[in-house]
């Protein structure tokens, strides 16, 4: 149940095929508002293809999807965001030959947020630590500094609900503790999140909720201390 009684999103048996192959089989998952909820599970278990149908990157083919009371099954992507779902990359894809602030910009254009979109590009790019170097060529940044102008881009749409993809992936302890804290951040501002990562540890940081997904199915979700004492998801895991 929602503390403030009110559940953001509600994604119930959600199937996502290639071919024959089923990527995501009757997959279901739930964020409260203002909440964060972690995403784990091995390699290829869904993680990605689940964000991926949920920002309208991909289409489903069966299940539900429900935003802020209103289905956006198989809408597209910019519909979506227009909603208020945004979503980063494992992979950070800033337009290399633009500024930190330009890619920032094109965001808040595309996003179509209400407001002074300036304001909103001052406070993505605060709340993430990047106002010194606005003017920097994004293509010089250091692989976390791309990381949090990915965050900053999604952030400038104003999301009510942030999906952010792998966000650890290659990054030093120290970055990750950088990361974190921006993660942090975002939530104290009343965004919810899925936070999808392969390692608990990180999540273990953010949050004590995790939905464990296998095969493209859904484990367990529960606690982090929960999920660590769960046979299923420890043998996921470590292979025993």
């Amino acid at each position: 149940m929602c503390p403030n009684g009110k559940k953001l999103l509600k994604v119930e048996g959600l199937v996502k095929k290639f071919g024959g192959f089923r990527a995501l089989n009757g997959v279901s998952i739930d964020v409260c508002q203002g909440r964060i909820v972690g995403l784990a599970g091995p390699n290829g278990s869904g993680k990605t293809t689940l964000i991926n149908v949920i920002s309208g990157v991909y289409r489903p083919d069966g299940g539900s999807i429900e935003f802020d009371g209103c289905s956006i099954y198989k809408l597209p992507s910019h519909k979506i965001v227009h909603l208020g779902v945004n979503r980063t990359f494992q992979v950070p894809k800033p337009l290399s030959g633009l500024t930190v602030w330009e890619n920032v910009l094109l965001a808040a254009v595309y996003g179509s947020a209400e407001g002074d979109k300036q304001q909103t590009i001052r406070d993505s790019l605060e709340i993430v630590d990047l106002s010194a170097i606005k003017d920097a060529i994004s293509a010089g940044l250091t692989f976390a500094q791309q990381k949090l102008l990915g965050l900053a881009t999604a952030l400038a749409t104003k999301p009510k609900l942030l999906l952010v993809d792998e966000i650890a992936a290659g990054l030093s302890h120290q970055e990750l503790l950088w990361i974190a804290e921006m993660l942090q951040r975002i939530q104290q501002t009343g965004i919810a999140m899925i936070v999808v990562e392969h390692h608990l540890g990180f999540i273990d940081t953010l949050t004590s909720d995790v939905v464990v997904m296998n095969a493209g199915a859904n484990l367990f979700r529960g606690s982090i201390n929960e999920a660590a004492q769960n046979e299923e998801v420890v043998e996921v895991f470590l292979g025993r």
